[in-house]
C-alpha cells in the first residue's frame, strides 16, 4: 500500500514534533559545559580518516572540545588518539534509536553555548542537526573525497554550511561539477577551504638494509581498497622470480584470495605508532590499489619514511606523487592490468637498487617539504573562529 501525500505530510509533521520535543527537553537537562567547540565523527576505530579527525581535535585541546561519535565503532584502538583533553561521547545508540528526538536534544544543548562552532565529517546526524542550530552557531564540515556517499547526503545542507574543508584540489573540482549539476549558487564554492593533512616526518630518510625488496600494504580490507590486487601482485612477483617479501598491516585476511595468501605475510592491525613506524622504516615500497581516495594518510606516512608509493592514480594522489620521481602512478583501470603494472614496477626496483634509492630520497624530501604542516592548527583555528568561510 503506497503512502499518499497526506500520509507523508503526517510523517513529516510527526518528525518535526519529535525534534521540537528534543529541543524543549534539552532545556530541562542539567548541562554544565564551558566549551564552544563541538565535533561529530562516525568512528574511533582503526582507519586513516580517524587519524585525521583525531589530529584536528588535538588542535583544540585548550578548548576541551566535546566529541560525539555517531556510529558504532568496530573497536576502540584509535580512541586514545583524540587526546585526554577532549571529552568523548560514544552515544551512537542515542543517535540511532531516538531519531529525530536526538537531533533536537543535541542541537538544544549546543544552542545553550555562546557562539558555538560545530564541525562534522561523514555523519548524517550532523547534517540533520544543522537546521536546528541557532543563527550564531558556526557550521563546518569536512569531506575527504567523493565516492563514499557523503557528497550526496550533505548536498541539501550546502546553504547552511559556513565553510567546507577539503584535503585536496580534486575534491574542489568535484564540488564545482556537483554544484553546477544541481544548480547551486556558485558563491557557495567560496566557502570551500583547502587544508591538507599533516603527519610527523623524520628529519632524515631511514636507511633500508634488507637484502630483499620489502613491499608493504597498510590499511583496511574494505571494498574500495581492493587489497586482493596487492595479493595478486605478490603471486605475480613470485612467479617472475622477484625476490621480495609482501607484508600486510591491517585487518585484510578476508580481502586476499586464498590462492595468494601463501605469498603474503599478514601482520594484523598495528595500533602502536612506534611499531607502525618501524614497519614503515623497514619497507621499500608501498602498494595502494584503491579505486577511490582523498589523499591517504598511509601514502604520507610511507613517503615520510622513504617508502616509495606504487599506487593507482585516484583522488588527490597525483597532486603529490609524481610518476617516476617520488613514486609510481598506475593509470590502468582494469584490475589485472593494475596488478601487471605494479609487478613491472617491483621488477624494475628489484633489479635497479640505485633507482629505488633515488626515488626513496625524493619521497622523503617531498614529505618533509609538504606534509609537516607547521601551520595546520593555525589554519583550523582561523577557520573555526571566523576569519575564513562565507566568502571571506
Amino acid at each position: 500500500m503506497r503512502n499518499t501525500p497526506y500520509d507523508r505530510n503526517i510523517e513529516v509533521g510527526f518528525r518535526k514534533l519529535l525534534v521540537r520535543l528534543g529541543l524543549e527537553f534539552s532545556r530541562l537537562v542539567p548541562f554544565t559545559n564551558s566549551t564552544r567547540v563541538f565535533f561529530f565523527f562516525p568512528y574511533y576505530h582503526v582507519g586513516g580518516a580517524e587519524k585525521v579527525h583525531a589530529e584536528i581535535v588535538r588542535c583544540f585541546a585548550e578548548f576541551t572540545p566535546l566529541v560525539f561519535f555517531t556510529h558504532q565503532s568496530k573497536n576502540s584502538k584509535f580512541k586514545h588518539l583524540f587526546g585526554r583533553e577532549a571529552r568523548l561521547h560514544n552515544v551512537w545508540w542515542l543517535f540511532k534509536y531516538t531519531l529525530p528526538f536526538s537531533v533536537g536534544f543535541i542541537a538544544g544543548l549546543i544552542n545553550r553555548q555562546q557562539s558555538p562552532v560545530v564541525f562534522g565529517c561523514n555523519s548524517r546526524f550532523f547534517y540533520k542537526m544543522l537546521p536546528y542550530l541557532k543563527p550564531d552557531a558556526r557550521r563546518i564540515d569536512l569531506l575527504h573525497a567523493f565516492g563514499g556517499g557523503g557528497e550526496d547526503f550533505s548536498l541539501s545542507a550546502v546553504p547552511l554550511l559556513d565553510a567546507r574543508v577539503v584535503i585536496n584540489r580534486k575534491t574542489i573540482d568535484d564540488f564545482r561539477h556537483q554544484y553546477a549539476a544541481h544548480d547551486l549558487d556558485t558563491n557557495f564554492l567560496d566557502r570551500i577551504v583547502l587544508i591538507e593533512n599533516r603527519i610527523s616526518v623524520p628529519a632524515s630518510c631511514p636507511q633500508k638494509v634488507s637484502s630483499q625488496l620489502q613491499v608493504l600494504y597498510v590499511g583496511r580490507g574494505s571494498e574500495e581498497k581492493r587489497v586482493h590486487i596487492a595479493g595478486l601482485v605478490a603471486t605475480l612477483a613470485k612467479n617472475r622470480g622477484i625476490t621480495a617479501e609482501f607484508r600486510f598491516a591491517g585487518d585484510v585476511a578476508g580481502a586476499i584470495r586464498p590462492e595468494d595468501r601463501n605469498n603474503c605475510m599478514l601482520l594484523g592491525e598495528i595500533n602502536d605508532p612506534d611499531e607502525l613506524a618501524k614497519v614503515y622504516r623497514e619497507a621499500d615500497v608501498l602498494l595502494l590499489c584503491s579505486c577511490r581516495e582523498g589523499f591517504p594518510v598511509v601514502i604520507m606516512e610511507a613517503m615520510a619514511n622513504g617508502v616509495v608509493p606504487v599506487t593507482t592514480s585516484v583522488g588527490g594522489i597525483p597532486e603529490h606523487v609524481e610518476d617516476g620521481v617520488n613514486g609510481i602512478l598506475i593509470t590502468e583501470e582494469k584490475e589485472d592490468m593494475i596488478a601487471l603494472k605494479m609487478a613491472d614496477a617491483l621488477d624494475h626496483f628489484a633489479h635497479d637498487a640505485s633507482a629505488l634509492k633515488k626515488m626513496s630520497r625524493a619521497a622523503h624530501e617531498y614529505a618533509k617539504a609538504h606534509f609537516a604542516g607547521e601551520k595546520y592548527c593555525k589554519k583550523y583555528h582561523e577557520l573555526f573562529f571566523g576569519i575564513q568561510g562565507k566568502g571571506h
